[in-house]
Parts: C-alpha cells; sequence; structure tokens
C-alpha cells in the first residue's frame, strides 16, 4: 500500500497543505489523490457550523486539518498517527518508511534534527510531553512510571528514560504563530483576491473592494469578462422550476425564485442562443445570470458555502456585505450590515424597517441528506436558508 510522503515546514505546511489554504482548494487536491487516499472524512457543527473549525480528516493516513469557519481558510494541521506517514524536514526524512530505511520520531531524533529549543511541558492527565519549536509542536508519549521526571517544571526533562529507551513522537502540530493553544493570524490564501469582501446595494450593484470595480444590471457579458475574466463555467437555463409561482398569489420576489443550477456546462464564454444563462463563478461564489436579447446580467446570486449545504464545495465563500440604510439625523448614510454570517432571524430584524415582515417562505426540496431549503423574498431581493437558520444564498434580481 503507497504511503503519503510529507515535507514539514514549520509554521507553513504539511506537504500540499498550506496554512492559510481555502478548503476547497485542499478538498480539490485531496480529490485528485484518490487512489492514494482512501478515506477522508468532513467534520462540521451542523447546528452551530460557525461554533467550530471545519475538520478534514484522512482517517487512513493519521492526518488533520482544521479550518476556521468564518474565512474557511486551512488554521492548523495535525498529524495524530505518527507512523501512519513519511515525513521529513528540510529534504530529509525524520518519520516513517519501511524497511533498514525506516525512521522513528523520537525525543532524540527530533532534537538532533530540528536542534536545541526551550524545554516543553508535561501535560499530566494524558502523560504527554509537548516539545515546542516556531510553529510546530511535537507530543511524546511518558509511560507513568516516568511522569515524575517530566513534571518537575525545574528540572530539565531527560532524553531518554532510565531503561534507555528515549520517548517517541504520536503528534506533530503545524501552525502559524509560536504558540500551538494560540495561533497566529493566518497567512493570507495563494490567490490574494480570495474572499475578497464585496460590498452589495439594493439596488443590485456588487463593489468589488480589492479590484476596485462595480458590477450592477447594466453590466453585460462584456463587462463581466473584463472585470472578473472568464467563468468557472456557463450554465444554459433549461426550465425554470419557480414559474409555477408566478400568477396572482405570486409576489415579484417570488415569481424571481430559481431552482439553482444541478448540472453544469463547461463551455466557453462566447454564448449563443434563446435562452437566459449563466456565468458560474466559483472561485468568486458568484452567479451571474444574463438574458439572452442584451447579454446584460438580470440575477447575481451569492453563495455562503456552508458545510450543511448540498452545493457545499461546489463554490467558495463569498464575502459579501449587503448594506441596508438605516439613516438617522446625525448619520444620514448610516447602513446596517447584513454578512453571510447573520442567521435569518437576525437579517429578519435589519430588514422589518425597510420591508416589513418576510412573507411566507417557498420551500425548495432536492435529493441531499441535508434536505429542503427555505427561499424568502423580498422586493430585488431573495435569501436561501437552511434548517439550521444560516444563509445559503443572497440573490439579487432586476426589476
Amino acid at each position: 500500500m503507497s504511503v503519503l510522503a510529507l515535507d514539514v515546514v514549520p509554521g507553513k505546511k504539511v506537504g500540499p497543505f498550506t496554512l492559510g489554504m481555502p478548503i476547497g482548494e485542499a478538498i480539490g487536491w485531496i480529490q485528485q489523490k484518490n487512489k492514494l487516499i482512501s478515506h477522508a472524512e468532513l467534520k462540521y457543527n451542523e447546528a452551530e457550523p460557525l461554533a467550530t473549525d471545519i475538520i478534514v480528516e484522512l482517517n487512513e493516513d493519521g492526518l488533520m486539518l482544521r479550518f476556521e469557519p468564518f474565512t474557511q481558510k486551512l488554521k492548523a494541521i495535525e498529524v495524530y498517527d505518527v507512523p501512519k506517514l513519511v515525513l521529513s524536514y528540510a529534504g530529509t526524512e525524520f518519520s516513517g518508511g519501511s524497511g533498514l530505511g525506516a525512521r522513528t520520531a523520537t525525543l532524540v531524533s527530533v532534537n538532533e534534527r530540528f536542534g536545541p529549543t526551550h524545554p516543553g511541558e508535561f501535560q499530566p492527565q494524558r502523560s504527554l510531553y509537548y516539545l515546542h519549536y516556531p510553529g510546530l509542536s511535537f507530543a511524546f508519549v511518558i509511560p507513568r512510571k516516568y511522569a515524575a521526571l517530566y513534571s518537575d517544571r525545574n528540572a530539565i526533562p531527560p532524553m531518554e528514560f532510565p531503561d534507555r529507551q528515549t520517548p517517541v513522537a504520536n503528534r506533530i502540530y503545524v501552525y502559524a504563530g509560536t504558540d500551538m493553544l494560540k495561533p497566529a493570524a493566518l497567512p493570507p490564501a495563494p490567490n490574494p483576491l480570495y474572499f475578497e469582501e464585496v460590498q452589495v446595494q439594493l439596488d443590485g450593484s456588487l463593489h468589488f473592494m480589492t479590484r476596485g470595480t462595480t458590477l450592477d444590471f447594466t453590466s453585460t457579458t462584456q463587462d463581466v469578462l473584463s472585470m472578473l475574466g472568464p467563468p468557472t463555467r456557463v450554465f444554459f437555463k433549461q426550465q425554470d422550476l419557480m414559474k409555477i409561482h408566478v400568477g396572482g398569489t405570486a409576489s415579484p420576489a417570488q415569481s424571481q425564485l430559481h431552482a439553482p443550477p444541478q448540472q453544469h456546462e463547461t463551455v466557453s464564454a462566447t454564448v449563443s442562443g434563446s435562452g437566459d444563462y449563466f456565468y458560474n463563478y466559483c472561485a468568486l461564489g458568484l452567479d451571474v445570470l444574463f438574458e439572452p436579447r442584451t447579454h446584460r446580467a438580470v440575477k447575481f446570486v451569492l453563495h455562503s458555502n456552508f458545510p450543511a449545504h448540498a452545493e457545499f464545495n461546489t463554490y467558495v465563500k463569498c464575502n459579501f456585505r449587503l448594506l441596508v440604510p438605516r439613516p438617522t439625523p446625525d448619520a444620514p448614510d448610516a447602513c446596517d450590515v447584513i454578512n453571510a454570517d447573520l442567521k435569518w432571524p437576525a437579517v429578519q430584524k435589519l430588514l422589518a424597517p425597510v420591508y416589513g415582515a418576510a412573507g411566507k417562505p417557498v420551500v425548495h426540496s432536492k435529493a441531499s441528506p441535508f434536505g429542503a431549503t427555505l427561499f424568502y423574498g423580498f422586493p430585488h431581493l431573495i435569501f436561501e436558508t437552511m434548517k439550521n437558520g444560516h444563509l445559503a444564498s443572497l440573490t439579487l434580481f432586476a426589476g
């Protein structure tokens, strides 16, 4: 069986997994290596997805990736079954392998390979001795009978036990900064435009803060291409599943509800045909819908990429900020902000002064273990919510 061979760079990466990388890039690499990686598991808090880290665990390889839930960037890497991987530092293996070349990461070998550092700390509850380097920590198993040798903070812990054996590492951590328990700010993602702030106005205009460009419902396909580049793919609408709601009792917002594309076509950005079509910008968490006569944008869909949604990892998380005017005599331009992290009750509260109470939602069911989502319509706005109350998407449409 093949074994993953990964280079450890303290404070930066383990193999291809670089601190600060978006979760989609990490999952994409794992999917490409499906013949080498036999099993991967996604773990998250379904009820409160922002309360804990999102975890991608390679069970058969003893590797755990922790992603910060708001930006969905890699914040820490944990090797929890050290012998399962071949690990190297600065081009030299220090753990793993087979046969005569097999190596074990021990307290002695780690000190020789990584150099001296400050005395570590002993955790008596688990009988583990932690040795720290900047951006890198090792955990060594200490037999209970030798625990006293490592628990005295005023003594230098021995490199070997009295029986001449040396502690063996059972976990390795890579993180930003110098404190494993308080990691430093994450480095920027490899793509400087990742998680770019997008300011959204109620009139449907999108302002991309890093690029300094704006899209609205006067933007043509050429405008979008010049500002955002070519889309990930183009999707031609075959059927509008919400047309049934266009009738005497449907609100204008309900008549604009659409089923998210379930299948996509990868084609060139040059479009011909008679139907509406989407530009899917998966790396921006954005869809742009064009009508075929003028080829102008008529709808923008911004995705939140929560793991409890059927389209998770189809898009990255769009860092949108919808500005809702709340003028006061002292601040006539004051606004409330709705972002991708707010739950629906908080969103309703911010919208109520402008639009009043939300109407009855449209239920969108799909073949998914996550269940149905609800679509709430307001003039020129549609909010898709999940059963945990978080926003799955925000749609803006032309009037």
